[in-house]
């Protein structure tokens, strides 16, 4: 039967919703679920996070985020190490608004009201190293800060956990544009070899692992056109090179090119072009 961590039971202070502990575990820990937001970060060693039903090898640089009401478990630790901070989300209603519009924050920290995580992409990531000697000595203060009651003082204890947050999903930022990035150029790629073919968005996105919204929001970033467009003027592009450089017929290009027909063609290519396939042909083949 599943637990439930109560983040009363552990924090220090009773009217500040948090609390933060070196997480050094050896043995498994059953399966239970939080009233509050749990964050996990590794900072050596190996382990395995199960969460709902997703498994995940955990190793130095992982940070998760795990909602309330998300049952997980960990278990097969080896030399692990790391941070854990249980805290309520109201923490981080102070944080600016540019970074809450981002999708690192929705992403990694903006729930709904049953406590499930409302993401487009995993609320997990790998910190890269330079960003890894930049968290870690946060994490530190954060603890020494947390611990001694003499120097206790909620306001830095709130900046620091900020501070940190905002490391976390700038650092999130970072990654997912790389990603996003090389998942454009592959899904070009894609799309150029199998330019015949006819299209469907959402069969093309699940292919890559991703939703057709995302799929969308890649091109519209790295082209500022719809993923239709841009295979609209792919297509063209290749039917201009063989309208230029080939003595097919125009059917047969507007089929190569994944057109339906000589018409279809015919109807595009003056639409964005401002004239006719025969017309542009001409201009190389007077």
């Amino acid at each position: 039967m599943d637990t439930k961590t109560i983040l009363k039971e552990h924090q220090k202070f009773n009217n500040f919703p948090f609390h933060i502990e070196k997480f050094c575990p050896d043995t498994p820990i059953q399966l239970h679920y939080h009233d509050c937001v749990e964050l996990i970060f590794c900072t050596g060693g190996v382990g395995l996070n199960q969460i709902e039903d997703t498994c995940f090898k955990l190793k130095k640089g992982d940070l998760f985020v795990i909602g309330g009401r998300q049952t997980h478990t960990m278990s097969d630790f080896k030399n692990f190490e790391g941070y854990r901070i249980l805290f309520d989300l109201s923490l981080l209603d102070d944080l600016d608004d540019e970074i809450k519009s981002t999708t690192g924050y929705t992403s990694l920290f903006l729930f709904s009201e049953n406590g499930y995580i409302n993401y487009n992409f995993k609320s997990c990531i790998n910190i890269r190293e330079n960003y890894f000697n930049r968290l870690v000595p946060l994490m530190k203060d954060l603890l020494y800060e947390y611990e001694n009651e003499k120097i206790f003082n909620e306001k830095y204890i709130r900046l620091l956990f900020s501070s940190i947050c905002t490391l976390i999903i700038k650092c999130y930022e970072s990654v997912q544009d790389e990603s996003s990035k090389a998942l454009y150029n592959e899904a070009v790629s894609f799309l150029f070899k199998n330019l015949d073919e006819n299209t469907n968005l959402s069969e093309i996105a699940k292919s890559f692992g991703i939703s057709e919204r995302y799929f969308r929001k890649i091109f519209t970033e790295h082209t500022g056109l719809s993923p239709s467009h841009f295979i609209i003027e792919l297509r063209l592009r290749k039917a201009k090179s063989l309208l230029s450089c080939s003595n097919k017929s125009i059917t047969d290009i507007a089929f190569s090119c994944g057109f339906y027909d000589g018409c279809h063609l015919n109807r595009i290519f003056k639409k964005y072009e401002g004239m006719t396939p025969k017309e542009y042909r001409k201009k190389f083949h007077p």
